[in-house]
């Protein structure tokens, strides 16, 4: 986003929208392209305002001991700028990251409520101890017939975002397994050789890959109840 305190229509329309629905109506999916969209645009804003707020951090700092002002308001100033400087970029990251998953969940829920409508059914069982995520799908898939994919890539990267976003919110991770460890480089040489950082190659995975799984899940449902 530009650096400046005016709205760029042609700027937001820029912004790559990696969901969009297939037009045929059904609640769920128009809701969830709104709010991806909407999400997208929050972290491209948000990513923008944090680097403005960073650099004119360090430079007050900068300028506050050119000054030779009071070493204890240099001091507070340089620590300010210093934690700042190290946990923006995580916060942002770990804060879009949960409202993705929360976003696909949330979606998930719907396009079962949806399909139970069309089924006639009066209640969902989905008391297995599994993530939400995928008591929904299996739900789809063997209760309701609909032909959903969800890829082993796809899934293994579902499982690297979730250790990023644990990691920053419960600042602790467990031990990662190798097939882990090998998706976490895949991201970060794929950010190097594109010129993203690292968060926003997480970030960008991370709608991406919740973006087709998503589209996998309408394609399914429509297949199976629009015939």
């Amino acid at each position: 986003m530009e650096d400046n305190n005016l709205f760029n229509l042609n700027e937001v329309l820029g912004i790559d929208q990696f969901y969009q629905t297939e037009g045929i109506f059904y609640e769920a999916f128009f809701e969830f392209e709104s709010k991806l969209s909407s999400l997208q645009r929050f972290y491209a804003m948000s990513t923008s305002s944090s680097k403005r707020f960073l650099m004119e951090s360090q430079t007050s700092a900068a300028i506050t001991k050119a000054k030779e002002q009071y070493s204890e308001l240099i001091d507070i100033h340089f620590e300010i700028t210093d934690s700042d400087l190290r946990y923006f970029e995580n916060f942002l990251l770990s804060s879009v990251l949960a409202q993705i998953f929360s976003l696909f969940e949330s979606f998930l829920l719907k396009v079962t409520q949806a399909a139970k409508v069309e089924l006639k059914m009066d209640e969902l069982n989905l008391k297995e101890n599994r993530p939400l995520a995928d008591k929904y799908l299996t739900w789809l898939t063997a209760t309701a017939g609909c032909e959903i994919t969800i890829s082993k890539d796809t899934r293994a990267t579902f499982e690297v975002l979730r250790q990023i976003r644990n990691q920053f919110v419960h600042a602790h991770i467990r031990v990662i397994p190798e097939q882990m460890k090998k998706k976490f480089m895949e991201i970060k040489d794929k950010a190097a050789s594109t010129g993203l950082t690292e968060s926003d190659a997480y970030a960008y995975i991370g709608f991406k890959t919740i973006a087709d799984a998503a589209k996998q899940v309408e394609l399914g449902f429509l297949k199976r109840f629009s015939e």
